[in-house]
């Protein structure tokens, strides 16, 4: 009997994994049929999003490596800078300046004081990419506008 039941339990997952295959299709012939028309844009390259978002995360690491140099000084060998270096290529540069500046946890406010003589600077750097590191608050922004 409960050989009947998953069998059963999993010829209703593929009948509903069919519908929404056939849902998709439907959605793609009717994008690509819009697109043909011009009514809506070609999609944009994957691997140019790809490059793109790379690039800027090339931008922003180098704006911090120079915010270090201007604070801390050319060195490369100091606890902060190894520590902070680690940081962002395991969590990326957006994540690492929202870490410094607004972060919450004992880690985060610990981090926060170790870089203490930055923060003016990357807060010059948040106004000078804000899409970067307040994605969250514009996606709320972007809430109420359309209310």
């Amino acid at each position: 009997m409960p050989q009947q039941l998953r069998l059963r339990t999993l010829i209703d997952e593929i009948s509903a994994l069919t519908l929404h295959v056939q849902e998709l299709s439907r959605m793609a012939e009717e994008a690509s049929g819009l697109i043909e028309s011009g009514r809506m844009p070609a999609p944009v390259d994957p691997q140019e999003l790809i490059d793109d978002v790379h690039a800027f995360r090339v931008q922003l690491e180098d704006a911090i490596v120079r915010i270090f140099e201007e604070v801390f000084g050319p060195r490369t060998d100091t606890l902060e800078r190894h520590m902070s270096m680690r940081l962002i290529s395991e969590i990326g540069p957006a994540a690492f300046v929202q870490k410094v500046l607004w972060g919450e946890e004992i880690s985060d406010i610990a981090l926060t004081i170790a870089l203490e003589r930055m923060i003016p600077a990357l807060e010059r750097l948040v106004e000078e990419y804000p899409t970067a590191f307040l994605e969250q608050a514009n996606s709320v922004l972007d809430q109420f506008k359309t209310r």
